[in-house]
């Protein structure tokens, strides 16, 4: 099953890339790619880095994921939580495409609801974590890792178990506050200097 969730994230990430090639002959030369808590436009950069820069990077990402267990002094437990691990980078992978189908929805002048639209990506994104979270098992780059759980096998299940529903409700509180646009529910999430 790990190998579809793989195969799931080349996938998107060659889909992100179309898209882009799709997109590039009609987007403009400038193209945003930050928004305000009130969900105006506060950065623009050039059609390259706009529409071919998070593609790269998401592929960089997908890479990465296959590389970590092979360099992780635990390595031989991954094949304990495969499938979370293939899962977890599929959910991510999905999220960075949900970010690029926003910038190109708006370098074709389609003015979606960004605020909406990240609460739902984000809280999504939490929630599949944070349902996955009890699966992992220790290990150097995937979880929650402090000394404490690093060092114990009972700790790192007890921590994971609490982060589980930690996750599970910031990701639900996240996506309804997008839902009903409460602009407070923001500053829960992100600091911002004044």
């Amino acid at each position: 099953m790990s190998k579809w969730l793989v195969a799931g994230q080349l996938g998107i990430v060659a889909v992100m890339f179309a898209s882009a090639a799709v997109v590039w002959p009609v987007a403009p030369e400038s193209i945003p790619v930050h928004w305000s808590l009130a969900g105006r436009v506060d950065r623009y950069v050039g059609k390259l880095e706009g529409l071919v820069l998070l593609p790269v990077v998401t592929l960089l990402l997908v890479l990465a994921l296959r590389l970590l267990p092979r360099i992780d002094p635990q390595r031989r437990r991954y094949a304990e939580f495969a499938g979370a691990y293939a899962a977890a980078g599929l959910a991510v992978v999905a999220f960075l495409a949900g970010v690029h189908a926003l910038v190109l929805a708006w370098a074709l002048d389609l003015r979606v609801n960004v605020g909406v639209v990240l609460a739902a990506l984000v809280g999504l994104l939490l929630s599949v974590l944070g349902s996955l979270l009890g699966q992992v098992r220790p290990n150097w780059f995937f979880g929650i890792r402090t000394p404490w759980t690093l060092s114990s096998e009972r700790s790192w299940t007890a921590t994971h178990r609490l982060g589980r529903w930690v996750l599970l409700v910031m990701g639900l509180a996240i996506g309804l506050a997008g839902l009903v646009q409460a602009a407070w529910a923001w500053y829960l999430v992100v600091a911002r200097r004044s």
